[in-house]
């Protein structure tokens, strides 16, 4: 009896989490397998095999100069929205790292932006960033183009990628500087830290997780974002802010191009689990 009691307490946590397991497997896992498998046979729209490709899919797919021109465009994404998206909400998040009777106000504020849709914000912007005579302009006093120049446009959907990701990335670092130990922080300002010097050497080292996580998940929503840029720009002009994602979304969906598809979708998971297996890694060698 003693023994079926120490069974049903050793496996109940096993219990708890079966059925999100199964969801995984069956709606991630096993859909991302498939994928994988498909990415070296030819199938055909109806999903039939017809055959063995081997590496020929992924062949067509880095043959292509549109996926080509598509991975540059990430590319220049990525480097110009993750240091803007670390450094505007780790800027927010130790403005506001102090609670006091007023923070409430800015806390608000900050993490406002994940109230309303993904699809609202956008058409939002597109409305305030449409041509020369844009909302934007007027109140900046500028004559820019926006959307409807290539610089102009990539511009603005880094703007939106920033303003989209800024509440979830600011409620972690502002917890983050809120839960560090303030006996530390205490001591250090007993010894004469003070100022910037308190900031940098000792309260931002000990968020240093909390940072990298941030990027992480900038890294991630910069290589998949692809919903705001098919309400916003719709990958123009010229193709100037077609990303992968973007990429895929037009060979997948609209032209029906299983190579493709599978191809992509398996080489953007591998990507990911392979920054995964990075961090990983990185976090077991921490002390």
């Amino acid at each position: 009896m003693k023994n079926a009691s120490n069974l049903i307490h050793r496996t109940k946590p096993y219990l708890f989490v079966a059925p999100a397991v199964l969801l995984a497997a069956l709606f991630c896992w096993f859909p991302a397998l498939k994928g994988f498998l498909e990415s070296f046979l030819t199938v055909n729209q109806a999903g039939k095999v017809l055959g063995f490709a081997g590496l020929g899919n992924y062949r067509i797919l880095f043959s292509d100069k549109a996926f080509l021109s598509s991975l540059k465009i990430t590319g220049l994404f990525i480097v110009l929205f993750v240091p803007a998206n670390t450094f505007l909400t780790l800027l927010a998040a130790s403005l506001t790292r102090r609670k006091s009777r007023h923070s409430s106000v800015p806390e608000y504020i900050f993490f406002s932006p994940v109230a309303i849709s993904l699809s609202a914000y956008s058409l939002l912007f597109k409305e305030l960033f449409r041509g020369k005579s844009s909302v934007i302009n007027r109140i900046l006093g500028l004559n820019s183009g926006w959307i409807t120049e290539p610089a102009g446009a990539m511009v603005t959907v880094v703007i939106l990628g920033v303003f989209l990701d800024f509440g979830i990335d600011y409620i972690l670092l502002m917890c983050a500087f809120r839960s560090t130990d303030r006996n530390v922080i205490e001591a250090a300002r007993m010894d004469g830290a003070g100022g910037w010097r308190l900031f940098f050497d000792m309260e931002l080292p000990l968020i240093r997780e909390t940072v990298l996580v941030t990027v992480f998940l900038a890294l991630k929503d910069a290589i998949l974002i692809s919903a705001p840029i098919i309400i916003l720009t719709e990958g123009g002009p010229f193709r100037s802010t077609e990303t992968i994602m973007f990429y895929y979304y037009v060979e997948a969906f609209k032209s029906g191009n299983r190579a493709v598809q599978n191809s992509l979708a398996s080489l953007v998971l591998s990507l990911a689990a392979c920054a995964m297996a990075v961090y990983n890694i990185r976090r077991r060698r921490q002390p």
